[in-house]
């Protein structure tokens, strides 16, 4: 697998872990490829369940804002967008149910992954946010798949102010499944993981196909690489990135 991506196979449950935790599992280009490579492996190895989660403290701090001082144009901007939602796609298309089991909080494209899954536990003291507004960036897959999932005035709330949502408030929205205890997280995915595994595979797969059918519509992979390459033609994504890397506030074109 990819480094800071392991995988593990065992009783029918493939285990993808992003293993980064003294950067908060912050997201690469190759940590994405190697989510989207272990969703397929899973299909391939025959699992009846995927479980995603993350290594320390954290789920996942969102990408590496290193990298994104390096994007210096639009193409390198579709670039990333193309193995991102690569990631996504490979979520959503896999035939095999993926549940998120978030160790811990998740900003920005890790919260993004949660929202993907199709069953997502969390822990009740953790919060998740898409701060990427604040960076001069845009939360291209999660301000779209939030609006249907809850609706455009909670996903604006979220999208545009960048604000942090607490894990029960998220569940009572619909965004997750459950909200436990962190001493509970195991227990309740396990829980997810059993009842899966008693169920048709070919069920379930049509199940999901739909359930995620739903929330896609024609064309909308290119709108979002193109909101990408658009902020990333102007000066704001880099600035926001290097505000961040030098922790101080930004400063935007007017």
């Amino acid at each position: 697998m990819t480094e800071h991506v392991s995988y593990e196979f065992a009783d029918g449950v493939s285990t993808i872990r992003l293993d980064r935790p003294e950067k908060l599992n912050a997201m690469t280009l190759p940590m994405w490829d190697g989510v989207a490579d272990g969703v397929r492996r899973a299909d391939d190895d025959g699992a009846r369940a995927i479980v995603l989660t993350g290594a320390g403290r954290a789920f996942c701090a969102g990408d590496d804002i290193g990298s994104l001082v390096d994007i210096e144009n639009p193409r390198d901007a579709r670039e990333l967008a193309d193995t991102v939602l690569g990631c996504f796609g490979a979520i959503e298309r896999s035939p095999v149910p993926v549940v998120a089991k978030a160790n811990g909080p998740a900003y920005g494209g890790g919260f993004e992954l949660l929202i993907s899954a199709d069953l997502t536990v969390v822990p009740r003291e953790a919060v998740f946010a898409l701060p990427e507004t604040r960076i001069g960036a845009y939360p291209f897959y999660g301000a779209k798949r939030l609006a249907r999932l809850v609706g455009r005035q909670r996903a604006a709330d979220l999208a545009l102010t960048g604000r942090e949502l607490g894990a029960e408030e998220a569940v009572e929205w619909g965004l997750f499944a459950r909200a436990v205890g962190e001493s509970e997280l195991d227990d309740a995915v396990s829980e997810i993981v059993s009842a899966l595994k008693r169920s048709s595979p070919a069920s379930l797969e049509t199940t999901k196909t739909w359930l995620n059918a739903s929330l896609r519509f024609a064309g909308e992979d290119e709108a979002m690489r193109n909101g990408l390459g658009y902020l990333f033609s102007g000066p704001d994504a880099r600035e926001g990135a290097l505000s961040f890397l030098e922790d101080r506030d930004p400063e935007f074109a007017e």
